[in-house]
């Protein structure tokens, strides 16, 4: 029947009628509730648990008697019915006969006894001492509830229970008689005994109730107070033994409420552990303590939160000693609060040791996390059940969903990403075969990504912690160049020793000894010696030529371990099995192998090529400087020697005009003003030249105020600015690192250029603008003149290259040539926007990163 079904029908009932399931009370009808003001459910559930239910023949009808609160006996008319259908309920009907005659009853004087009793029932039963009360003949004739829970007595075996059967201090019936004789002397006695687990103690107490005398049994429990006792004496000896055995102090550190606080007690230990005594009583402990004085403000501040909340203290820090040495130590205490005041009971034990261990633990994970955070593959630890502990970013480069995952497990990631869950079944299936072989499962999985397969090498590697599976470290790297050359040479080869030996270069693995232990094809050809010839061999012995003078692997060793970087290369000579010597590159990386053995990859590549590139690149630059230096004579003869006859030819020409001039024709003078003007441009285009020359790297580079820069410039082309009707504007320019002389040309050709290209009867307005980059500034001069057509964009930079002839516009064709090598050695660029007959805005970029080189 439903459980609803039952409380349905049972509501239906008018007459009182409780519910039982396996004795326990399971409802009780509105009816039953009225009646139970009056009865204690307690008292259903004692008669209840009494029965013998698989002896009862249902429906079963009997008689109970209660004393109520008047002291009237009650009798109560019970039916017991069974129902079974889902489970088995036990329904009691009940109804309250009229006050019964106890004259009508027949009782005995024990049973009289105990209803007198029950008047004062209610009461006993709600104290928490058990009440046994026992006749002179040591037969039991009551117990109250306490009493039940202590020893199980049904009401119909009172009188068969004697008093030594529940007691052993009695043991037997001499011994109750004699234990009588005592007590007629002394009416009250205690004793203790351990009754199903629980020590208790025993008032033995001597009443008469009408005439016969009647002895009361009450039984304190003092189990709490008995094992408080053993465990204070427990715990006064583990103080003792760990005071002695461990580097512990014990403190006592006191707090009033005028808000004095001093050390009341610091055992002996705390000078064995820091060489000095703290004085006990004393207000001023702090200057005795000697905290170091970086951590004195955290102290105080811990020392305050405490006494201020009266929470635990705990403190970790620095002491000073007497001979200046440091020591790291940590403190706790617990407050309690006595006679009005906080008593904080704490220890403080030296954890330099400690320190020093957690600092090379924290040494030892940053240098696994490096290697697990750079070494090219998917990394995961998992525990025993499969879920992830951690992931390095090949494996998931999305830190979020990498933080999710720790915890949970593939199944977990197939939902997230609401894909099949094929890939999690294959996992789990070589999780728990490497589970239960204990050994290392490998495969490879077929990824499928924008039309390319894609093979990566997985592996479960188990490992155990004092012969328990601890962890399941997971790897996996991308062989599918690999994978796609082994179906070419070998279908069989292995996949793990494809990895290495198809590298192209060669790959030894060698112990802290620099011991051989793998060699690969590549080394093969390299040094020509076969894997078995060099297996258990010395590396650097057996490779390196004594031409790299005193070089020691150790010092290799030290070197990768102070660079703090996972791996270190070295450009070394090395010799073959022939004692042909050539040049190696020497990569190695260290990596922490799952005995706990430090084990070294070496990547060797025979750069016997690069070498020549390299010394073939010397050579042509070596050429190039040469070529350089004569075309430096060569402008220096031209700029200095060609000179010197163009002077003369000035000269005398000026002469002849000055002394002549009357006895030549008219065509002879016009001959030699060509004369005269051709070689005074030819003095000008050498000057230009040399000019132009001067501009490199060879000056130093200085910071400079452009401000101030370009207010120069403007004071040295008033002239020009004011002929023209210029105007120049520009907002406030940074200050930024150059070569100052040429920065100064570089504005000056520019504005320069801009006042000769105007519009005719159009007053010229330029414009300097600034903006920073991430790595330069990039700066623009703006004009309205007469622009450049686009297809000329790139000729205007050209040395000697003009645009127009020097009747239309003065000038030799240098001023934008010098611009541009100006920015080159900034290292930037130059270059123009224009639209012709709307002005030109001539761009250029100053780099932030330039260094001295001369």
């Amino acid at each position: 029947m439903p459980k609803n079904n039952i409380i349905n029908l049972l509501e239906a009932v008018n007459s009182p009628i409780i519910a039982f399931r396996k004795k326990e009370l399971f409802f009780a009808n509105e009816s039953a509730n009225v009646v139970l003001q009056s009865f204690p459910t307690k008292y259903f559930h004692t008669f209840f648990e009494e029965l013998e239910l698989s002896e009862i023949t249902f429906p079963f009808v009997t008689k109970k008697y209660w004393n109520d609160k008047k002291g009237n006996i009650v009798e109560l008319e019970l039916t017991i019915s069974k129902y079974e259908i889902d489970e088995t309920y036990f329904l009691v009907a009940f109804k309250q006969n009229a006050t019964a005659d106890p004259q009508h009853i027949s009782l005995e004087k024990s049973d009289l006894v105990r209803k007198k009793l029950g008047l004062f029932e209610v009461f006993i039963n709600q104290i928490k001492e058990g009440v046994f009360v026992f006749d002179s003949e040591g037969k039991l004739v009551y117990k109250n509830a306490a009493a039940e829970k202590l020893v199980k007595v049904s009401d119909s075996d009172l009188k068969k229970t004697a008093i030594w059967e529940i007691f052993r201090y009695f043991q037997n019936s001499i011994n109750w008689k004699e234990t009588l004789q005592k007590v007629d002397k002394k009416k009250d006695f205690r004793f203790t005994e351990k009754i199903k687990g629980k020590y208790l103690l025993i008032e033995f107490q001597k009443r008469n109730f009408e005439g016969d005398d009647y002895y009361l049994l009450i039984c304190n429990d003092i189990t709490e107070k008995f094992k408080d006792k053993i465990t204070i004496e427990e715990k006064d000896s583990q103080i003792d033994f760990f005071q002695k055995h461990f580097p512990v102090a014990m403190f006592q550190f006191h707090v009033l409420k005028n808000k004095v606080h001093y050390f009341h007690y610091v055992s002996d230990s705390f000078y064995e552990l820091f060489g000095y005594n703290i004085l006990t009583h004393y207000k001023s402990w702090l200057t005795r303590l000697n905290i170091h004085p970086e951590d004195v403000s955290s102290f105080l501040e811990t020392t305050q939160q405490s006494i201020l909340y009266n929470e635990k203290f705990k403190f970790t820090g620095r002491m000073i000693l007497k001979d200046n040495s440091i020591k790291w130590f940590e403190a706790n205490a617990i407050p309690v609060f006595q006679n009005n005041k906080i008593v904080f009971n704490g220890i403080i034990w030296d954890i330099s040791q400690q320190k020093i261990a957690d600092f090379e633990i924290k040494k030892l994970r940053e240098f696994n996390d490096s290697v697990l955070f750079n070494i090219p593959a998917d990394i995961a630890v998992f525990d025993k059940n499969h879920n992830y502990l951690f992931i390095n970013p090949n494996g998931i480069a999305d830190p979020e969903l990498r933080n999710w995952m720790i915890g949970k497990n593939d199944f977990d990631y197939c939902i997230k990403k609401g894909i099949d869950d094929t890939m999690a079944v294959r996992r789990e299936e070589y999780f728990q075969e490497a589970k239960r072989t204990g050994k290392q499962v490998e495969w490879v999985d077929e990824v499928v990504k924008e039309n390319r397969t894609y093979y990566i090498l997985r592996r479960f590697y188990p490992f155990y912690v004092e012969g328990e599976l601890a962890y399941m470290i997971g790897y996996g790297i991308d062989i599918s160049d690999i994978k796609n050359l082994q179906s070419i040479l070998s279908k069989t080869e292995k996949q793990n020793n494809l990895i290495m030996q198809s590298s192209m270069d060669g790959i030894v693995i060698i112990d802290e000894n620099c011991t051989i232990s793998f060699w690969n094809t590549k080394a093969e050809k390299i040094f020509g010696w076969t894997l078995n010839e060099v297996i258990g061999k010395n590396l650097p012995n057996l490779i390196l030529s004594e031409e790299n003078g005193c070089f020691e692997i150790n010092d290799f060793f030290k070197k990768i371990e102070l660079s703090g970087q996972a791996n270190t290369t070295l450009d070394l000579i090395a010799v073959d099995r022939n004692n042909k010597t050539f040049p190696i590159e020497l990569t190695m990386i260290s990596v922490d192998d799952l005995d706990y053995k430090f084990k070294y990859f070496v990547f060797i590549r025979d750069i016997s090529n690069r070498k020549e590139k390299e010394l073939q690149i010397q050579q042509q630059n070596e050429i190039l400087k040469r070529q350089n230096t004569e075309l430096e004579q060569f402008n220096y003869i031209a700029s200095h020697d060609l000179q010197e006859p163009l002077l003369t030819i000035i000269g005398y020409s000026d002469l002849l005009m000055e002394e002549f001039s009357n006895d030549l024709n008219e065509e002879g003078k016009l001959f030699l003003n060509f004369i005269h003007n051709s070689a005074n441009r030819m003095r000008f285009l050498i000057s230009g030249l040399l000019e132009y020359n001067r501009i490199n790297k060879n000056s130093e580079i200085q910071s400079l105020d452009l401000n101030k820069t370009l207010a120069d410039v403007l004071e040295d082309l008033s002239v020009n600015l004011k002929e023209s009707d210029a105007k120049v504007y520009y907002n406030k320019l940074p200050v930024i690192d150059c070569y100052p002389i040429f920065i100064r040309l570089l504005f000056q050709n520019l504005i320069s250029n801009a006042l000769k290209f105007r519009k005719e009867n159009t007053a010229a307005q330029v414009y300097i603008m600034v903006e920073e980059k991430e790595d330069c500034w990039q700066f623009g001069v703006k004009d309205n003149g007469i622009g450049i057509e686009e297809k000329y964009f790139n000729q205007i930079f050209q040395i000697f290259r003009r645009l127009h002839t020097a009747e239309e516009y003065s000038g030799f064709g240098i001023g934008l040539a010098h611009c541009k090598k100006i920015v080159d050695i900034h290292n930037g660029a130059i270059w123009i926007e224009s639209q012709v007959n709307e002005g030109a805005t001539f761009f250029f970029t100053i780099s932030k990163n330039l260094k001295n080189d001369n």
